[in-house]
């Protein structure tokens, strides 16, 4: 384990100025950690380190910090500095390491290890050693954010949502561990032609599909927006 936090380590470094988040779908990817004929006489450590530059390169396609618009999308919770905010399918921790020099404190939940490694490293280069404490990471499960009750205020689902399988499951999930008022956005791509190809729009939601989801899940006070991003829908709900 050692050996794979050294190695997404470096690649936290060599990519640092250079990456765009693009947070990563909650069903993890196959890791292979053994070398064999297909890959080049690679070794574990190298397939480790090219296994998350791909990874960076397939979800922080260039450019998405201008039309994914975090500063826009944040603003849109408020207050955060007595705020804990879990962010689900954090990814590379583009939205959470925002967060952790705004919130009080941001969890970054993530079903894929190869990403917590990496978002435990690259805070260390990108961060404060004051928001560096406010940034916590977790390995979930994809039924369960390993959120105790009570312990976020808000929850953000960006670019993952339409990739929970259970999805009216997981919200109850949610709804369960949120306090009274406690608030839940996703966000994630409109459902029409746009020069982003991915994820394909026949897997795409529409708006009104989300919002029926959270409904039916017992979420309330909605709060929808399709104009503010220009690919993307946010919905906003509460407990």
């Amino acid at each position: 384990m050692k050996k794979i936090y050294l190695a997404v380590f470096s690649v936290s470094l060599a990519l640092l100025f250079t990456t765009c988040k693009n947070d990563a779908p909650m069903e993890p990817e196959h890791d292979s950690t053994t070398a064999d004929t297909t890959n080049g006489g690679l070794s574990a450590d190298e397939e480790d380190t090219a296994s998350i530059q791909n990874l960076l390169k397939q979800y922080d396609p260039p450019g998405r910090v201008v039309w994914q618009k975090p500063e826009v999308v944040i603003g849109m919770m408020g207050e955060l500095d007595k705020k804990v905010v879990a962010d689900i399918g954090a990814g590379s921790g583009f939205f959470s390491r925002r967060l952790a020099q705004q919130a009080k404190k941001v969890i970054a939940v993530e079903l894929d290890e190869r990403f917590i490694h990496f978002m435990d490293s690259i805070k260390l280069v990108e961060l404060k050693p004051e928001y560096q404490s406010r940034f916590e990471t977790r390995l979930a499960t994809p039924t369960d954010s390993k959120l105790k009750p009570g312990e976020a205020d808000i929850v953000l689902i960006v670019n993952t949502y339409i990739y929970i399988q259970d999805r009216i499951a997981y919200l109850k999930h949610l709804l369960n561990v949120l306090p009274e008022g406690g608030k839940i956005i996703i966000v994630d791509f409109k459902k029409k032609r746009m020069p982003i190809n991915y994820p394909p729009v026949n897997v795409r939601l529409e708006l009104y599909e989300v919002e029926n989801e959270l409904e039916e899940a017992g979420f309330s006070n909605f709060e929808s927006d399709d104009c503010s991003l220009d690919y993307q829908w946010v919905v906003m709900a509460e407990k």
